[in-house]
């Protein structure tokens, strides 16, 4: 898992939707390192909300590139919710739950490790966050995973706003294996 990274200088990550036309994933695999499958949800209760991924996992083992299995907070709607977030980061239990059926399907599916994507965390659910990742790293590193969190990029530790106070990136950079900074998010106008 990381240690198999140890050696690499540049290590190239690039989300993918399944719905991405066969061409373009061709033309992009063989510059990347891993390919994020975007995006698992998850219930309140810890239950994982599947992705038929198939057309992204198979093409990118067999081009050499590993797969991270993205997880956001996305309901069964497929909407984004942060009221999900909330109500996750204050149950141990189905935190619990969540890492035992990440590992359950890292392990079926194939997949190199999970990719935390949780933005607009609560600045109360902040440690809350971090100590998930952790938890979750801790548990699939032992079993020969990969853990990576996406952050907000910031200026500052302080930086004022719902996407940046929810995410401590010196515990981050602690709790996770890899940090992936979402620099993307300075390009909206």
């Amino acid at each position: 898992m990381a240690e198999k990274l140890q050696n690499e200088t540049i290590l190239v990550n690039g989300y993918a939707y399944p719905s991405i036309a066969p061409e373009t994933l061709d033309a992009w695999l063989p510059s990347l390192t891993f390919l994020s499958a975007f995006s698992y949800g998850f219930t309140e209760d810890g239950q994982i909300i599947d992705l038929q991924d198939e057309n992204l996992r198979l093409p990118a083992r067999e081009a050499g590139v590993q797969s991270l299995l993205v997880l956001t907070p996305l309901d069964r709607q497929g909407v984004f919710n942060n009221q999900l977030v909330k109500a996750l980061l204050e149950n141990i239990p189905a935190q619990e739950q969540l890492i035992e059926n990440l590992l359950q399907i890292v392990r079926v599916k194939g997949f190199f490790g999970v990719d935390f994507d949780f933005e607009f965390v609560y600045a109360e659910n902040r440690d809350a966050y971090t100590d998930l990742v952790r938890r979750a790293r801790e548990r699939l590193n032992a079993a020969g995973y990969l853990v990576t969190v996406a952050l907000a990029p910031k200026t500052s530790a302080d930086q004022p706003g719902l996407l940046y106070q929810g995410h401590d990136y010196g515990g981050m950079g602690q709790a996770a294996n890899f940090a992936l900074l979402m620099t993307y998010e300075w390009g909206y106008t």
